[in-house]
Formats: structure tokens, sequence, C-alpha cells
């Protein structure tokens, strides 16, 4: 197993390297699209329903994941695809529209098309087409879990073009939920929006809660959403979940025991393990217990009725501030 993994981070290591202009060039794209927009956000609000499965009690009873870690499976950009359409939708509407997408798949003059915005991880002599391959493929992907909308039949030239956007949650349709109406549309989050209390969810959804977590800009400009692994990426998200709805507990490291984590997140160990990989690019500080291993396992057990703690975690904003492909790209050699 060890030897597999080192195997799979020297891949990845090399594709980075390999297609580092590529990378650059996305990055370059959306920070194209943030200098472009009508607001240049510093912070993206994203509900943490796409990280978060339902609740039981909700959704008849559907035992489903929340999207976020259902894409983890997936090959391809559609996880990384879905958090850039949210990003470039915040940066030119307003809080509580509901966004209609104007932006073709290929370039228009000098605007940047949708497949610019991701990497053109592809060998293929056609660059452009392999482009808009690997970006119909991801669209398709968020489209069989509701998180996109694609009209046209299917073969159709255009089909994919004018595509929209639905909410985090992946929500077929306008619904009854928790009280309120959830609709299935996307609608760009406010800061202050709130969850209605609900005691099927965590304890921490409380009234008055945000029901947006915040990701800084820069995870989006300097490349981390295109260098990160989905798994890293949900990991991280569900970290900046725990911090946003626990602020006071953040400054000293948030926690979530394997029971909740599943629970709440539907996130296994082999997901949760990607924290050591954020630690390693400086996105994240591991505060560990003294009486437990690296791997989290039990060293002693201390008397006196102390309790074990888990590991626990803060996120470092200037980590997000490095060139994300060089750093995971160095990172992941030094773990080879």
């Amino acid at each position: 197993m060890g030897k597999r993994e080192d195997d799979r981070r020297h891949l990845r290591a090399a594709n980075l390297q390999r297609y580092a202009h590529r990378y650059a060039e996305a990055c370059l794209a959306l920070n194209q699209v943030h200098s472009e927009g009508k607001r240049q956000r510093s912070q993206f609000l994203i509900r943490r329903s796409l990280v978060q499965r339902p609740a039981a009690g909700e959704a008849d009873q559907d035992p489903r994941p929340a999207p976020a870690p259902a894409l983890i499976t997936q090959k391809g950009w559609a996880l990384h695809f879905y958090l850039i359409a949210l990003f470039e939708a915040q940066t030119r509407s307003t809080p509580g529209t509901e966004v209609r997408n104007t932006r073709t798949l290929d370039r228009t003059g000098e605007r940047c098309g949708w497949i610019d915005l991701v990497p053109a991880t592809t060998a293929t002599a056609d660059v452009r087409a392999g482009m808009r391959r690997q970006t119909i493929r991801a669209l398709t992907q968020l489209a069989r879990h509701n998180l996109v909308e694609i009209k046209g039949r299917i073969g159709s030239p255009d089909r994919y073009e004018g595509f929209r956007l639905r909410n985090e949650a992946g929500t077929p349709s306008t619904v009854w939920r928790s009280g309120y109406w959830v609709p299935g549309r996307y609608t760009i989050p406010a800061l202050d929006d709130r969850e209605r209390i609900d005691p099927s969810r965590s304890p921490a959804a409380k009234d008055g809660q945000a029901e947006a977590l915040l990701l800084p800009a820069s995870f989006f400009l300097q490349g981390w959403v295109h260098a990160l692994s989905a798994a890293e990426i949900v990991t991280y998200l569900m970290i900046r979940d725990l911090e946003t709805r626990y602020p006071a507990s953040s400054k000293r490291g948030i926690f979530v025991t394997e029971p909740n984590r599943t629970a709440w997140y539907g996130i296994g160990r082999d997901v949760y393990e990607s924290h050591r990989q954020l630690a390693a690019y400086g996105l994240i500080e591991r505060l560990d217990d003294p009486n437990r291993r690296e791997d989290g396992t039990i060293l002693r057990r201390p008397g006196s009725g102390v309790f074990l703690q888990p590991h626990r975690f803060r996120t470092l904003a200037q980590g997000l501030d490095k060139p994300a492909a060089k750093t995971v790209a160095a990172a992941l050699r030094a773990t080879c």
C-alpha cells in the first residue's frame, strides 16, 4: 500500500509539472474573470449543503451523501468545475439573484470561455478539442447529481451551451424542507443568510448562524481549486464548515469525531486522511494530542478521567497565498 501511494503521488507531481503552463493559464483565466466582474469579492460563499449530507428526516429519508463527497470517486474536473462556476457567478451577480449563465464554452473575443477555466490536462493534438471534452464530461457528471441543468436533446451540438447552475444541495426542484422552500436553481447567497433551527441536523446548525462557509478569493486566484484533489477539497471544505459553525472553537482548533464525520458529512477515513496533505501544503495546521501517534492511533491513555482528544485543525489563510500547482508538486515530491 505504501509503494502504491508513493507511485500515485509521484505520478500526480509529474503531471502537475508536465502541465504546469496549462495550470498557469487556467489560473490566469480565473484572475481575468475576477477582475472583469462587477463584484470583486475577497471571499466567496459556499452553502454547506454542498459538503454536509441531508439529515435524517430530510429528502424523503434519502441516505445519500452530500454532492461534494459523492463526486470524489468521479474522474475529471466535476467538483472543481462546480466550485469555479459558483466563483464565476458570484463575481458578477448580487446576493439573492438567480444566476443566468451568459458565458460560452469556448472563448469569445477577449472573454474567457468555460473551457479556459480548468487546466487542459490532455495529451491530445487538438488541445482546444480536448479541453472541450473534459468540460463536457464534467458538466455531464454534475447534471447526474442535479448540480447543473442542461437543455436540449442528447447529441445536439450546442446542448451544453447556456447550462444553468442548480443549488449546492443538488435539489432537483423547489421543495419544502425544514420549514421553508428550497429552490432548485442556484441563487447567490448573502453573508447574513441564516439557517432555520432543525434538531435533526448536527448540533452546530443553530439559529443565527450563517448557512454558507467562506472561501478566500485566493483559493481560486492562486489555483488551489485546480491543484487540490477532490478528496482534499472536500476535507478542506469540511474543516472550513466546522470553523464557520464554531468560530470560538476554531481559535484553538476544530475537530470532528469519526461517528459525526460519517453522519454529518459522509466522509470515510480514506478521504479524511487527506488532511495530511493539506498540512503538507501549508493550508491547515494540525494540533496533535500528545497521547496519540501521528496516524491518530492511541499512544497512551490519560488517567484521572481525562478523555483522549481527536486531532484538531486550523486553516491557515496565508497558505492560500502561495502558487498552488508549484506548492502541491513540491510537497508531493517531498513525501514520495
